[in-house]
């Protein structure tokens, strides 16, 4: 029997780093809400109780904020990939800057008034040149659905990880963050898996042929495909892939993976081609770069444009430096910058990564790229300065989790004259500028939107040696 509906008034007045709306009831109580905007009275469905606070869903929407507009996805609220879909984008804008501005002043205690207004997307929808879908049997049920007494025996699904649940993918018909290609790539292929009965990943049972397919587009609406299978079945794999080289001629490269194992982790999985080239090629303005399976490049290609520019920018190259580029990943910002500055040094922990990095500076005709693997906090001591030379630059751009404190000594040790910092963490590049202060003083500042309709900003900042 179904538990009884709890309904509450709650007036919204902010957003938690996930994209919930906030605010209270009547009688004071906290409730983080799905759906809702910042400035909405709206009642809510309460769903569960974790440490003290409600979380609950809009119901139904008694004033409208003035910033509320209409998601256009039909699987808005249920998939998670564009949580503030449904909030204006310029408040969007004005919540990522307001982030960053607590971050500097509550972590870092620093001024604000070196920060520069946030850059904004040109582009809302259609930006991203990478999505990864997951196949599965446990189809999230649409409330629709189970308001209903009959459910459509169909559990099958190929598309987003419904958030907070580990086992529910909510079926994707037509997402508007990747051109229409890859919806065009992910319907024919799942209806084709459908229509011959190939068996859907079941995530609690471990059983299942069809297990995960990455779709990576450039901007000659060209493809690289990517699709995961539980087991090594060649007349199944062969029959999918010629049926999409038949469909999809845009499809320019064609891999698979075979994982037997519990987590669909990519990384420690042989990708194999099955026709096409190696690589997909992307420009960013001059820069050329190859984009392999596993390939970590930047999501939003010409935004990457405007941040790498604004790093140029920032750094007011001579020609004569030695740059340091610490966390290189495929090298794209060390590359890119290569043709304005002596030597570029690339340090980035993993294999494949590196060697993406060279492969693009051979692309590039460029002969004053290093790239290392390894730890940054390894390899960045005196017998690297010795080889290389002492930077007069340093480029950093860390994973969330930011910079490790014996890497900002040495790199205090090292004095570059510059320091840039690409930060995916606002709060993270706070923490890290109070350990810098001693040395640098920040110099400029600005907020980058790389991902509209989500939380998520980046910071490129400027720190001058004292």
């Amino acid at each position: 029997m179904r538990r009884k509906e709890k309904l509450v008034t709650v007036q919204l007045t902010g957003l938690t780093h996930k994209g919930e709306s906030v605010g209270r009831t009547e009688e004071g109580v906290v409730v983080f809400v799905q759906g809702g905007v910042p400035g909405d009275k709206a009642i809510v469905s309460l769903a569960r109780k974790r440490k003290g606070v409600w979380n609950g869903f809009v119901k139904e929407i008694l004033t409208e904020s003035q910033n509320r507009v209409i998601p256009v996805c039909q699987h808005f609220n249920y998939c998670g990939g564009c949580s503030w879909q449904n909030l204006s984008y310029p408040a969007q804008l004005a919540l990522k800057e307001k982030v960053v501005i607590d971050s500097l002043t509550r972590i870092a205690k620093v001024s604000v008034n070196s920060l520069e207004p946030i850059l904004a997307c040109n582009q809302e929808y259609y930006y991203r040149n990478k999505l990864e879908f997951t196949f599965s049997n446990r189809r999230w049920l649409l409330p629709e659905e189970l308001q209903n007494d009959v459910i459509d025996v169909n559990k099958n699904a190929l598309g987003f990880h419904r958030p907070g649940t580990f086992d529910k993918i909510v079926d994707i018909s037509q997402c508007h963050l990747q051109i229409d290609l890859s919806n065009q790539i992910r319907n024919s292929l799942k209806n084709y898996c459908l229509s011959n009965n190939l068996s859907f990943y079941d995530v609690k049972n471990h059983v299942g042929f069809l297990r995960n397919l990455i779709i990576k587009t450039n901007e000659n609406e060209q493809a690289l495909v990517l699709i995961s299978f539980s087991e090594d079945n060649q007349s199944e794999i062969q029959s999918i892939f010629s049926f999409l080289k038949n469909n999809f001629p845009q499809i320019c490269s064609a891999y698979y993976a075979i994982n037997t194992k519990k987590n669909d982790s990519w990384f420690d999985l042989q990708c194999i081609k099955v026709y096409g080239e190696d690589y997909l090629l992307t420009n960013l303005h001059h820069a050329k770069y190859c984009i392999g399976p596993k390939s970590f490049f930047q999501t939003n290609r010409l935004q990457a444009e405007q941040l790498y520019a604004l790093v140029k920018k920032y750094a007011e190259f001579q020609g004569h430096e030695n740059v340091y580029d610490l966390y290189c990943g495929v090298g794209s910002i060390g590359i890119y910058l290569a043709d304005q500055v002596k030597n570029v040094i690339g340090i980035e922990e993993i294999p494949e990564a590196i060697d993406d990095a060279k492969i693009n500076a051979k692309l590039n005709n460029l002969t004053n790229c290093s790239f290392l693997t390894g730890d940054v906090k390894a390899l960045l001591n005196d017998e690297l300065k010795s080889k290389f030379g002492a930077p007069d630059v340093v480029i950093v751009d860390p994973p969330r989790v930011g910079i490790h404190p014996d890497v900002i000594a040495e790199i205090i040790n090292f004095a570059p004259m510059k320091i840039i910092y690409v930060s995916c963490n606002p709060s993270t590049a706070a923490r890290d500028f109070a350990l810098f202060d001693e040395a640098y003083q920040i110099e400029r500042l600005r907020p980058v939107d790389m991902f509209p309709m989500t939380n998520h900003i980046e910071l490129v900042s400027i720190l001058i040696r004292r």
